[in-house]
């Protein structure tokens, strides 16, 4: 072990529990670490297999290499020389999220059994095509203003009461879309929009959720018959 007893970190505690089963722990140095280092220097009880990425030279995320068990509690040290913190979370029900870009669906899990499919509208195709990957739900607006695009363009948009937000990279997110009456086919900017009237399937996705739930996006987006819905001016 190195010798940097005057090298502190600090976790950011999460700011909801419990937390869902991928949920990236956030630790901050006072100085740039090297990956090594710092695997060698964390530590997670019950033990289990994580990784961590660098988000800034000094911000990082710990994430296990598959997910949290469920219904646990998840003590994350980080020792260096005599310095010492710990973070303590719990996690929640194995729910899990899967968006189907070729089939324009989201499922939603329970561990390994599917307890519900809805109808989606991802991103058009290819200016805006929802990324794929394993995410997390990382923040939850219930009530949000969105903001995007390049003022002046048809792509710019600027609305209020987007209900039900859930980010799951940088500016994408779940959401529901009221002023979108189409689902099943891409008509958004990136985002996973869900509906609002009838089903309120924002809503039932929203309750389900946590920050922390994984969502995986697959498949291929297909080809579009148009430019993306607009966002309603206010």
């Amino acid at each position: 072990m190195h010798d940097t007893a005057d090298a502190p970190a600090y976790f950011t505690p999460p700011t909801h529990s419990p937390v869902g089963i991928d949920y990236g722990v956030q630790l901050e140095t006072d100085h740039p670490e090297a990956r090594a280092i710092l695997l060698e220097d964390l530590h997670v009880h019950p033990a289990l297999a994580f990784h961590v990425t660098a988000t800034t030279p000094t911000d990082y995320t710990l994430m296990p290499d598959r997910f949290w068990p469920a219904h646990s509690i998840i003590t994350v040290s980080f020792h260096q020389g005599q310095f010492h913190t710990t973070t303590t979370f719990a996690t929640g029900d194995a729910h899990i999220l899967r968006v189907n870009l070729t089939d324009q669906t989201l499922e939603a899990y329970e561990g390994s059994t599917r307890v519900r499919i809805m109808p989606v509208s991802t991103g058009v195709s290819p200016q805006w095509t929802t990324p794929t990957g394993t995410f997390w739900i990382y923040k939850r607006v219930v009530d949000d203003h969105m903001v995007g695009g390049i003022p002046g363009t048809k792509d710019y948009w600027d609305v209020e009461h987007v209900p039900y937000a859930q980010y799951i990279f940088r500016g994408i997110a779940i959401h529901g879309a009221w002023w979108n009456h189409h689902f099943g086919v891409p008509k958004s900017h990136g985002c996973i929009q869900l509906s609002t009237e009838g089903v309120n399937n924002a809503r039932w996705v929203w309750d389900f959720s946590a920050v922390g739930t994984p969502v995986i996006v697959f498949g291929h987006t297909p080809k579009a018959l148009g430019n993306p819905v607009p966002y309603p001016k206010e």
